[in-house]
């Protein structure tokens, strides 16, 4: 039985579904189940009729609901807890959904030990991404900095999980995977006040007890390396920026072509410089922080159960502040790898930052990069909160980032990496400029980072997935933790662990 930092526990049990002894059922309800399935008309029937009941009165319509507790009639259960199957496919995604749906509506309730069926889930990949959401849905963001106004009643979440026909040894591994989400989460979520750069280095030091090494880069540091591109966007705030970079043991030990670089932007509060962003939701710009909370969060992971993967995580950090010394539109800053920047938009500083990382973790030996970033309102435009950009060089390697995904149930999309689009970012006084127009903005931010990056790289836009700005069915408002356990099973697949 594995056991999560929030006292959830996972257990896998070979028991049915009609014989399984547990607080709550919960069950699955997909599109394809009308006229039911075999396996759910085979439980109605050991429950005497009662889903049949409950979906025929309303209490449950899969175009309308996301769950529906109702009573368990025949069956040894208190309640069985009908969980929309969601409409997209099969496999990791939808098995993490339905979990993380489940749990999250028995929060707060009596519901201590739920059994969950996934139905149609035999793979090991399917039952790691249910483990996962599981953990998700019990999450409180709230538990944070402490709501005094919570009862101990508000405050109770499930707290063991019976995965039906499950491998424990699966479901161990992923209670590592889903701390380090729910770590992440919390990173993400704390407030500028209390995580800003500094502070963000000292919660990396952290991970030397895991065995890792972590490099902190302070501002002489960086200026005498070159990376001004990265200094102009901190240069307006009372906090200095950091550079972090953590390296796990087998970094050293692999072959120099084997060699895998994360690189997280780390702004910890965006207020959008000089380019000043308006009032309006300002205070979600404390999640601009969630790449480097990200690779941060999945170094710790793999250290915990393979410390021999050659990763390195940087995390460029910095606030993005509109001070006396701060950076304005007009600047032209020299980048680490010789080039000339012009800044046009202030607002724009991620992917300046990111320019210094990358090329800094290329001379660190990386030979593979991602990185990932919340760096555009064009991909929330147009992707919403549950997909991610993605943007590959070569395409081949950006395929195994969205296997990587898809294997932990998270749901990213390639865009184009239509370098013809480079013109736009033509400077008079530089080698590029930082910003163009509006038109095509996503993909031109992708192809900005393309000029700092020479090794196989892919670029992850998750300005839409990491955090969400409404509660959800899945999730409560705030940080989701996104890109993690993408990155951990990247990390294993590519060190020929997965």
């Amino acid at each position: 039985m594995a056991e999560v930092n929030s006292g959830m526990r996972l257990r896998a049990e070979a028991t049915s579904p009609e014989l399984v002894e547990a607080t709550v059922l919960g069950v699955p309800i997909y599109r394809e189940d009308e006229p039911f399935a075999s396996d759910l008309a085979n439980l109605d029937a050991a429950a005497g009729g009662v889903i049949r009941r409950a979906i025929d009165w309303g209490a449950f319509n899969i175009l309308e609901h996301n769950s529906a507790l109702i009573e368990a009639g025949d069956l040894p259960v208190e309640h069985i807890l009908l969980v929309n199957g969601v409409r997209r496919g099969r496999g990791a995604w939808r098995a993490r959904r339905v979990s993380s749906v489940a749990t999250r509506r028995l929060r707060g309730t009596g519901a201590t030990r739920l059994a969950l069926w996934l139905r149609d889930g035999e793979a090991a990949d399917e039952f790691a991404a249910a483990a996962l959401g599981a953990v998700e849905g019990g999450y409180r963001p709230m538990d944070i900095y402490g709501r005094t106004r919570d009862t101990e009643a508000m405050k109770r979440t499930v707290e063991e999980v019976v995965f039906l026909g499950a491998d424990q040894a699966v479901l161990d591994r992923a209670a590592v995977v889903a701390d380090g989400v729910a770590w992440c989460r919390d990173l993400a979520n704390r407030s500028s006040n209390d995580l800003y750069p500094e502070e963000m280095a000292e919660v990396a030091k952290t991970l030397e007890a895991d065995g890792c090494t972590v490099k902190i880069l302070h501002v002489p540091q960086m200026r005498a390396l070159g990376m001004n591109a990265l200094l102009g966007v901190g240069q307006g705030s009372e906090h200095p920026p950091v550079l972090i970079a953590i390296k796990l043991p087998g970094w050293d030990k692999a072959p120099a072509e084997r060699r895998l670089a994360i690189v997280g932007k780390g702004v910890c509060f965006d207020s959008g410089g000089i380019s000043l962003k308006g009032a309006d939701k300002m205070e979600e710009m404390k999640h601009d922080k969630s790449g480097a909370a990200a690779v941060i969060a999945a170094a710790r992971t793999l250290a915990r159960f393979a410390p021999d993967t050659p990763l390195m995580a940087v995390a460029p950090m910095v606030e993005n502040m509109p001070g006396g010394r701060a950076q304005r539109p007009g600047d032209v800053v020299k980048a680490m790898n010789g080039k000339t920047i012009e800044v046009i938009n202030t607002d724009a500083e991620g992917r300046l930052i990111l320019a210094d990382a990358m090329y800094w973790a290329e001379q660190e030996g990386a030979s593979h990069l991602v990185d990932v970033a919340t760096l555009t309102g064009a991909a929330v435009t147009a992707f919403g909160d549950l997909i991610a950009a993605y943007f590959a060089r070569p395409r081949e390697w950006g395929a195994e980032v969205a296997t990587a995904a898809a294997a932990t149930g998270e749901w990213v999309w390639e865009m184009p990496l239509a370098t013809e689009y480079r013109d736009a970012l033509e400077s008079p006084y530089a080698d590029i400029i930082n910003s163009g127009s509006r038109e095509g903005s996503l993909i031109k931010s992708a192809v900005f980072l393309a000029d700092f990056a020479t090794k196989p790289w892919v670029h992850l836009d998750i300005a839409g997935t990491a955090y969400l700005t409404s509660d959800k069915a899945r999730a409560p408002k705030g940080a989701t933790g996104a890109a993690v356990s993408t990155l951990v099973r990247l990390a294993l697949d590519f060190a020929g662990k997965g």
